[in-house]
């Protein structure tokens, strides 16, 4: 029996569970209906056997399980699993013909392949044929000669960037050790075992790569070293072979002054030896190019990097996109320049990758668009500001990676943990992963301080002193307790770590007579009128779901914008008059106090007109915490314009008041206005409306 991507996936999640795993916590992880659950498991069940191993237990009330035994082994036999064992989606069944194609040394047949990845003719074709298609997009063509086979026919720098994006679909996300036992098909080996040479040469190459990082005084993530390291043999093999790149002379003025252009002279001299073969200068370029598109874990200093002029042109970008961000999601983020230093040390890597064509291919950026779909959306919109210093469009992978940045912040929003144990946090997957899962965390445990996020390495070579540790991969414990959780939790998985830490660090749960306690101490201080009703209500909120609150859907536009909270007038004096009209509606039915206007008012006297976002359109708003009581919206139609500025400019006609509770809750209504204002037939609809109905009936029809 073999086990494919998806089962090997589910196999390794249960032998790293201590307790039961529910089909429907299955069905979550790994996006698959009851049916292929059920189906994973008894496929997993023949390999179990096939290997003299008890298969899994399965109890109806409470899910799946593997005996302590079989769980332990599970790690090494997946590991050493001999290849044959193993069958390949077709995504990286795809991934490795590129990758060998582009590592071969002598002419490959259907044959050849059909032997590497190990399914019949016709799977292989089809496979090749959706290659084709792809390499289209990096303008290479996939060719078959009678005498030497199949062959990708282009320039070698977009060979290289095939090799790049198809490493980042393979790269192994268990260990070092597994990244190394998937080697051998690069390099054409007939046999299972890695050559000795290509192994200490692998590892040799690891060590220069380190030895940059104390050169640049910076940390890679653990994917990014894996990676470079990959690519730095992939590339010293394809010079052997006579395949040399170019690089454009400007390009090479520009990154012969950056202290990455030096590092990368030390790495092309090391490579020289180890290769026995001389680097010429374009490699120490391209190699440059890499460690400036690099993922970094920290950075000693964000500015000792480069000419000062692109620092200059970096920050300032930065510190656009976080005011758009702040526009479009009518937030204010209390710890700003934390925002943007964050923010920076990602988007000088990524300027790098997006000019030089190196994106990621993040498996992380489906979870982001469908976890934070409200984050993705406004990133996306201020993306503009990346794209226009690089002259190149953003994948939605970069995207989302920096929606992770600004999702971190919205979390951590008003959230402050009080600190009672401690944790450290292990995540190999950079720093807007970490942060978002530490405010993940921070938002989910009212006892527990995170006290650090680290890599892989450095939990490895150093010591803590943590209470417990949470890995968002496999650890060794090292006397402390290890809870291994996915970068970004869905809300099955935070229940389960709920129940866990707190089982941990003694927090007991609920106790029955706590209701009647409830009552005894209201009884003595007020008159019940209906103890029964109340009694109900007070066990429905004591015993809820932990985590139930989390899964309320965001309230849309229909049912934030009420028909009482809709005004029209014909003119106002000023500006400052028409926000205190507009959210009159709101200060009558203690939405939001009148402090929240005040504040309205002054920041808009401090910061000038940013809250026209459109053309006659103006969404003023202050922070939560100037006086909100309640989510809410207002509007104010003008039929005679208003200016928004002191120079007479920025005219405006509607006005719509945002009283938000949090970072996150109104931005689906907010999305769904800003798809309406972004109508232009509907936005002047909205403007000549001639009374609060129809205002209230256009927003009826065309919200979500």
């Amino acid at each position: 029996m073999a086990l494919d991507q998806r089962s090997t996936a589910i196999l390794a999640y249960l032998s790293q569970s201590p307790s039961y795993v529910t089909p429907q916590e299955l069905m979550e992880k790994f996006k698959i209906s009851k049916r292929t659950a059920y189906y994973d498991i008894e496929k997993i069940n023949g390999w179990l056997e096939e290997n003299k191993l008890p298969r899994i237990e399965h109890i109806r009330s409470a899910g799946f399980h593997l005996k302590k035994e079989t769980a332990e082994e599970i790690p090494e036999r997946l590991n050493h699993m001999p290849k044959w064992h193993y069958e390949y989606s077709p995504k990286e069944r795809k991934a490795w013909l590129a990758l060998y194609l582009m590592a071969r040394s002598q002419a490959l047949y259907l044959e050849n392949l059909m032997e590497k990845v190990r399914v019949s003719r016709n799977t292989v074709i089809e496979d090749l044929k959706e290659l084709k298609k792809e390499l289209q997009n990096f303008e290479l063509e996939l060719q078959f000669e009678r005498a030497g086979g199949y062959q990708i026919k282009g320039k070698e720098e977009d060979k290289r960037k095939v090799i790049v994006y198809y490493l980042q679909q393979l790269l192994p996300k268990q260990s070092w050790q597994s990244l190394l036992l998937q080697l051998p098909i690069l390099f054409n080996e007939q046999q299972e075992e890695m050559d000795p040479f290509i192994f200490e040469k692998m590892k040799a190459i690891k060590e220069i790569a380190i030895e940059s990082e104390k050169e640049l005084n910076i940390r890679y993530t653990d994917d990014f070293l894996h990676s470079l390291t990959l690519r730095l043999l992939l590339f010293g093999k394809r010079l052997t072979s006579g395949k040399e790149i170019v690089v454009d002379p400007i390009e090479k003025e520009v990154l012969r002054k950056t202290n990455e252009y030096r590092a990368a002279q030390g790495i092309a001299g090391k490579l020289s030896k180890l290769f026995e073969i001389a680097f010429p200068e374009d490699e120490v370029f391209y190699i440059t190019k890499h460690l400036l598109s690099s993922r970094i874990q920290f950075a000693a200093s964000l500015f000792e990097n480069n000419s000062r002029h692109l620092m200059k042109v970096l920050a300032e970008t930065v510190s656009h996109m976080v005011s758009d961000f702040q526009r479009y999601a009518c937030i204010f983020f209390e710890n700003r320049d934390e925002v943007e230093n964050g923010l920076f040390l990602h988007i000088k890597s990524a300027y790098y990758r997006v000019l030089y064509g190196l994106e990621v291919d993040s498996h992380l950026a489906n979870s982001i668009q469908e976890k934070y779909p409200d984050t993705f959306r406004i990133t996306k919109k201020i993306i503009d500001h990346l794209q226009n210093i690089t002259g190149k469009k953003v994948n939605d992978e970069e995207i989302a990676l920096i929606a992770i940045h600004f999702g971190g912040w919205l979390e951590k929003m008003g959230k402050k943990p009080v600190s009672r144990k401690s944790v450290l946090l292990v995540c190999n997957n950079g720093i807007g992963t970490s942060r978002l899962l530490q405010h993940q965390l921070e938002g989910l445990f009212s006892t527990v301080d995170v006290v650090d996020c680290v890599s892989l390495r450095d939990f490895e070579n150093n010591s803590y002193e943590v209470d417990f540790v949470i890995s968002t991969i496999p650890l060794e414990e090292k006397g402390k307790p290890v809870f291994v959780v996915s970068p970004i939790l869905t809300e099955i998985e935070k229940e389960k770590l709920l129940k866990k830490v707190n089982a941990f660090i003694g927090v007991k749960p609920v106790k029955a007579h706590s209701v009647e306690a409830l009552l005894s101490i209201i009884e003595s201080h007020a008159d019940i009128r209906d103890r029964k009703n109340l009694q109900r209500g007070l066990r429905e909120y004591l015993y809820q779901n932990p985590t139930s609150s989390r899964k309320e859907e965001k309230p849309n536009l229909s049912n934030l914008l009420k028909i009482q909270h809709i005004q029209t007038l014909e003119s106002v004096s000023d500006w400052r008059k028409a926000i205190q009209i507009a959210a009159a509606p709101l200060v009558e039915n203690r939405f939001i106090e009148t402090d929240y206007v005040d504040a309205m008012i002054d920041v808009l006297d401090k910061t000038g007109p940013y809250v026209v976002v459109s053309p006659l359109i103006a969404i003023p708003h202050a922070r939560p915490q100037d006086g909100v009581n309640q989510l809410g919206m207002s509007l104010l139609q003008l039929k005679n314009s208003i200016s928004f500025s002191e120079k007479g400019t920025h005219p405006v006609k509607l006005l719509i008041v945002l009283a938000a509770v949090d970072g996150d809750s109104h931005l689906k209504a907010l999305g769904e206005l800003t798809k309406i204002l972004n109508d232009k037939k509907l936005k002047d609809q909205l403007i000549a409306a001639e009374s609060a109905e129809k205002i209230y009936e256009l927003i009826q029809m065309h919200a979500q």
